[in-house]
This record gives structure tokens, sequence and C-alpha cells, in this order.
């Protein structure tokens, strides 16, 4: 069955979809948006069963004539919830809503739609201990069937579900904005409703054949090797670091640093750091203080978030799109040899053991092709989707650009150049709808922070 099939038999037999609109949550937010749900089938094939009542948030254009398709914004993860992107449009990315709504829509299993959350994995003393504890996956996975069938809440449930909030809000046409693993739900969708689509863009972009963590230690190595030179050609931090020697160095005296994460923690700890050009540029410093016996600047810069993932969407996706479809024995024999190892896989394949798998349409590895104008962005340094992923998905879509943005990584949080460059050059496409003649001269100019160095006093600046 194709995917398009797949999502027409998962529309099959619903009633149309309604947005009942509530108060919003937060009181800040009722000048700005307007708050409901649209109630969707947790199983489409079973419409009178559980449903879920997905969480959508809609900020109306400014001023409230609207010239341009609605933006739909989909994040990533998977298991974030994009609803709290809604701060990022109601101040340094106002401009967006000049003359076009933005659609906010919390993927099924995350934040306010029936979120499948594992929360001891953050509790505090879960910081530094090894990922996905398997006893710990099995009690989340009892405790969520108590209240999901977690086979339904994969992508092709996703695009499903963003056409029912589509359809419920009244919109014939719409624009596409994901990031990460949303860039993969936006593919899907332009590939299962081509005519909804009137231009996308990708930011960090996975072609779903990309079955993550499969390339996990290999990104995160290249994108390791790359800082590592950009390290040796500033006086700086040529001066205090040597990156490949420290890394080295660090790994044998993590073995005699009392209370110690594991290797295997430090490191993925360590890739993750370099998900943001800020995290990047202190990771030399991390390294020479950990290879001196140090772990402070680690500790400073990897301690517990507040933020939650919902682990339990994570797993269904990860473990029936990914794991499932490839050879993990030979995806860890190649991770093995890359300065990360096969720690990831390992832990998410003793996960994936315990939850239960969606069914995956027989063509969900295939590559997209559409004539719908795409932008695509990448960072340079990406340690999890390295920019000639991108090249691979702009293969399929002859009416794309892809523009790579010089010493960032995943996220471009701490470069300079995202308001005066990067937010004009993604509007400009989005007005125009034109990616070949587009402009993007400008992201040569985008700067990443200053390395992190060791002052005479000792403290990092």
């Amino acid at each position: 069955m194709s995917v398009l099939a797949a999502v027409a038999a998962l529309l099959v037999a619903t009633t149309a979809p309604v947005f009942s609109e509530k108060p919003c949550t937060d009181s800040r937010l009722a000048k700005l948006a307007r708050c409901g749900t649209v109630a969707v089938a947790e199983d489409r094939e079973r419409p009178d069963g559980r449903t879920i009542a997905l969480n959508v948030i809609v900020m109306p254009a400014t001023p409230a004539s609207v010239s341009q398709p609605p933006l739909f914004d989909i994040d990533g993860g998977p298991g974030l919830p994009v609803t709290k992107n809604v701060a990022f449009y109601a101040t340094d990315g106002a401009a967006y809503r000049a003359g076009r709504d933005i659609v906010l829509i919390d993927q099924r299993g995350t934040g306010g739609s029936n979120a499948l959350h594992c929360p001891t994995f953050y509790k505090p003393e879960a910081t530094y201990r090894p990922l996905y504890p398997v006893e710990e996956v099995r009690r989340c996975r009892q405790s969520l069937e108590q209240k999901a069938d977690l086979t339904k809440y994969g992508t092709a449930e996703a695009i499903a579900d963003l056409d029912a909030v589509r359809a419920a809000l009244g919109y014939e046409q719409i624009d596409l904005f994901g990031l990460s693993y949303g860039s993969i739900v936006a593919q899907r969708y332009l590939a299962s409703f081509p005519d909804r689509v009137r231009a996308a863009v990708l930011i960090g972009v996975a072609p779903a054949s990309s079955l993550p963590p499969r390339g996990h230690g290999a990104a995160g190595q290249q994108a390791f090797r790359k800082l590592a030179v950009q390290c040796r050609l500033e006086p700086a931090c040529s001066a205090a670091f040597d990156p490949p020697a420290d890394l080295d160095r660090a790994r044998t005296m993590l073995k005699d640093i009392a209370g110690a994460p594991s290797e295997e923690v430090f490191f993925e700890k360590l890739r993750s750091l370099m998900y943001q050009p800020a995290g990047a540029r202190r990771v030399p410093l991390i390294l020479s203080r950990a290879a001196a016996g140090d772990l402070a600047p680690f500790y400073a810069a990897t301690k517990a978030s507040p933020f939650m993932y919902a682990d339990g969407m994570a797993f269904t996706v990860i473990c029936s799109e990914s794991m499932a479809l490839m050879d993990v024995a030979k995806a860890r024999t190649a991770a093995k040899n890359t300065i990360f190892g096969d720690y990831r896989l390992r832990r998410q394949q003793e996960a994936c053991a315990e939850w239960p798998r969606a069914k995956v349409s027989a063509d969900h590895l295939k590559p997209i092709r559409s004539n719908i104008p795409v932008l695509l962005v990448s960072g340079e340094l990406d340690p999890v989707t390295p920019p000639e992923w991108a090249d691979e998905v702009a293969r399929g879509l002859p009416n794309s650009k892809h523009v790579v943005i010089p010493a960032s990584g995943h996220m471009f949080d701490g470069m300079s150049g995202v308001d005066s460059c990067l937010d004009p050059l993604i509007l400009r496409f989005l007005m125009s709808g034109d990616a070949k003649g587009l402009d993007t001269s400008c992201v040569v100019t985008m700067k990443p922070p200053p390395f992190s160095i060791q002052v005479a006093n000792g403290s990092p600046r």
C-alpha cells in the first residue's frame, strides 16, 4: 500500500473535522491567538472508538487582511510539542504573521494532544545515566497503554491529522515549515496532498530513508572533525586546545574521575551539545578540561533541562519507522567505527524490544518527488542531519534551493544574522514562492559565537 493510499485509508469513514474554539490557557495569548481543539479518531479504521483532541493554536495574520496561505509549523524530535513556538511568533518571529495566519498543532502524542510522556527519564538523577533503561521503558509502555493504542501515533496518522486540521480551519492551500523530524512529516504530507501545499521550508532536513538514529555516529563525527578544523583556524582556540588529542585523553581520563558518567554517556552528551552553535563552541574547552580531570565545564553545559520529550510518541515513530526497517547489526558495526560508537543505536534497539510496532506503508522509504517550491536549510556542522541529506531530498524537488549556513548546527541559536539574514530570506521565499531565484548570498555573513576559552582566573568565557 502506498503512503497516499495509507493516508487516504486513515481518512475513510470519518465525519467532517471541526475546530472547537476554547479560551487560551495562557491569558497572554487572549489577544494574539485563537486556541482550540480538533477531535480525530485515534484509530481511523474504528471511528467510533477513542478520540484525540488535537491541541491547536492559530495566530491570525497582522494586520487582519490575509494575502498569503497560512504557515503550518511542524516541530521535530520526534516528540516535541509545536505550540511552545507561540512565544517566537509573538515576539522575534512576529514578521512571519504579516499577511498570513500561523497554525500550530501539537502532533498526536505530544503537548496538549494526549501526550505520551515517560517522566522517569527526566528525573534529575537520570541526567547522566544510560539512555532508556529497559525496565523503565517497559513500565512506561504499560502505563501509556491505559490511555493510548501506541501503534497509532506514527507519521501516517500525523499527516492525516494535519489535513483534518487544515479542513477544520477552512484553508484550501497551506505553506509548510518542517524542522528535523518535522521535515519528514512535511515531505510526506507534500507527497500525499500535493494540491494542498503551495510552498515548503525544510530545516535540518532528513529523508525518510535516513532511518535515524542509524547515522547519528557518522554525522556527529563529521561535525566534530569540522569543528576541530575551525578551532585550528582560529588563533585563540588553536593556541588553547587540540580537540582530537584532547578527545583521546578525555576518553582515557574519564575512567579515573570519581563519579564521572560512563564514556558512552559523556560522548552522547557531547554530540547533543553540538546541535546548537553556542554549544558546539564550548566543546574544545570541555574536552580540554576533561582531559585534565575537570568535568565542571561539561556539567555546566549539560545539566538537566526542565523540558520533557514525549518519548512514548517518539518510540512509536523510531521503533516502527526506523529500527524495524534497518539492518541494525550493520548499522551498529558502522557506528562502532566512529568516535561516538553504537551507544545510541544499542540503547534504542533495547528500548524498541519493549515497544509495540505500527504498520508502515510499503513505500515509506521512497524519495519524495514534487514540483512544489521548497527551500531547504542546513547547518554546515549539523551532527544529526548533515547537509548531504538535504542534497538527497533536493534531487526529487526540481523547484527547490538548498542553503547551507556556515559553521552552524542542527539549529541556528547563537548565530549572528538570524534576524537580519535568515528570517528575511525565508520570508522572501514564502512571499514569492520562488526558490530558484532567491538571493541567499547573505548567509556567508552569518557567524557563530566565539569559542569558549579558559581565561587566566580559570573561568570559561
